[in-house]
């Protein structure tokens, strides 16, 4: 069998041993560095399952903590929404007028005076929804409450605009009688 090239090149003199194992080692360095990128990488199956569980896991965490804070924050604005109508309803009476009113398509009704009638019709006052019962309150706390909640706010009549005077109405010489209560 014939020599290789390399120990050809080194009997006639033209490189010494110190440049061939040089060569060798590269040519066996760049034959492993080509195997190893031709061969893929193991995939560990169970650390990739791992992986998957633990994100699955937190998501759900996350949307866990996300339906705590709503709730919480539901019942913090059904706080302060009972707060301001406690503080600030008007009270009534037992032996006043009979107001009546539609809320959820049913007819109630509450007694109050004939002052807080006069006011609900001009929008001073309105009515606002409180458990089972209902509260009259100034119409500045039925707007702070219809901006937390608009579904507790029963009835709020928007007051006449200051610019609009009666004699520009042309209904003025109508009188509506005053047994129209229904």
């Amino acid at each position: 069998m014939g020599s290789s090239f390399q120990d050809q090149l080194l009997k006639l003199g033209l490189v010494d041993k110190k440049q061939v194992e040089k060569t060798k080692k590269k040519q066996h360095k760049s034959r492993k560095t080509k195997i190893a990128k031709n061969v893929q990488p193991k995939v560990d199956e169970n650390k990739l399952l791992a992986e998957q569980a633990l994100a699955k896991k937190k998501e759900r965490a996350r949307q866990l903590n996300q339906e705590r804070e709503e709730k919480l924050k539901k019942r913090e604005e059904a706080a302060r929404i009972r707060q301001l109508i406690e503080s600030s309803r008007l009270p009534k009476q037992e032996d006043g007028v009979a107001y009546r009113f539609v809320d959820r398509k049913k007819v109630f009704r509450i007694f109050i005076s004939q002052e807080l009638v006069d006011s609900l019709s001009r929008g001073g006052v309105g009515i606002v929804r409180l458990g089972d019962q209902y509260e009259v309150c100034p119409a500045k706390a039925v707007q702070k409450i219809a901006e937390l909640d608009t579904s507790v706010v029963v009835m709020m009549n928007k007051p006449a605009p200051k610019g609009e005077t009666e004699e520009d109405d042309p209904y003025a010489g109508y009188e509506v009688p005053d047994d129209l209560m229904w």
